[in-house]
């Protein structure tokens, strides 16, 4: 029972890893490529597009490159080629607010506002809701299929992402979060560690699985909402100090009843942890667009 358990959360945290690493991947290709975006900011747009050209006959799965170059043919006037590098760097990594902000306007140009809307909130959902001209875009079109309502919130939220020092007005500055492990995370980080303890106590104490299984799920869903994007941090820091908590700091129990009831609430609040997270991630995001 222990080792299926073990492979099954080693497994959970495999997928997890390869999930963070797409999301972060092309933030890395931001960066790689800051000759070629400081090209095209600067409207040098024929040197911009030599640039991408070159970068994705090198590298020719990079989203980045193609939504650049998509951005270079647009401000060229060549919208058709546009397109088609959209929907290429769609095709290798869909979670790119860019992209979907880029094909948006695109469509917004067109007077086509439905598919306008549907791409400006995948830009939402994609940023996590934390880019103001996501929010922007999404209210220009609501205005436009006559949803006065809801496009007054999504520009009230953009107003108050710039002014929490999310800059809005930089081309690409927006793209990415702050410093990955920045204070809000490590002042989360401290309180998933209490509670990791609190809960550990709990497993210990309980008599019942309800009561670890009810913490666990309660608070790795606040972990998610609190955390919608790095909440996998926070979750694994958690199984960590459960896991090395109960291993190596705390007494076996008397009898063997007493040992299964302890491993039955330790591993199932582990898995509790990860599935808690995501939902509090999904419910964020959701209550975000």
């Amino acid at each position: 029972m222990e080792m299926l358990l073990s492979a099954l959360i080693i497994g959970f945290i495999i997928y997890l890893r390869i999930q963070a690493d797409k999301e972060a991947g092309w933030e890395k290709e931001v960066d790689e490529y800051q000759e070629g975006i400081a090209l095209f900011r600067s409207r040098q747009t024929d040197d911009a597009l030599a640039y991408f050209n070159r970068k994705i006959a090198a590298n020719p799965k990079s989203s980045i490159a193609y939504l650049y170059r998509a951005r270079c043919y647009r401000a060229l006037g060549n919208v058709a080629a546009a397109k088609e590098d959209l929907k290429t760097a769609g095709s290798y990594n869909e979670t790119v607010p860019g992209i979907h902000l880029e094909r948006g306007q695109i469509y917004f140009d067109e007077q086509n506002y439905d598919a306008a809307f549907a791409a400006f909130d995948k830009a939402v959902f994609h940023s996590f809701g934390t880019r103001a001209d996501a929010f922007r875009w999404r209210g220009l079109a609501r205005q436009q299929l006559g949803q006065a309502e809801t496009a007054r919130h999504d520009m009230d939220k953009a107003e108050a992402i710039a002014g929490q020092a999310h800059d809005a007005n930089a081309p690409e500055a927006d793209m990415s979060d702050p410093a990955f492990f920045n204070r809000r995370l490590l002042i989360n980080a401290g309180m998933t560690i209490l509670n990791s303890l609190i809960l550990l106590f709990v497993i210990k104490r309980s008599p019942v699985i309800h009561w670890p299984y009810l913490l666990a799920a309660s608070s790795a869903a606040g972990i998610g909402f609190i955390e919608p994007r790095k909440g996998w941090v926070l979750a694994l820091l958690q199984v960590i100090t459960l896991w090395g908590g109960y291993t190596f700091f705390t007494a076996p129990p008397d009898t063997n009843n007493e040992q299964e009831l302890e491993w039955f609430n330790l591993y199932g609040t582990i898995m509790l942890t990860f599935a808690g997270s995501f939902v509090g991630g999904v419910l964020k995001r959701a209550l975000d667009r």
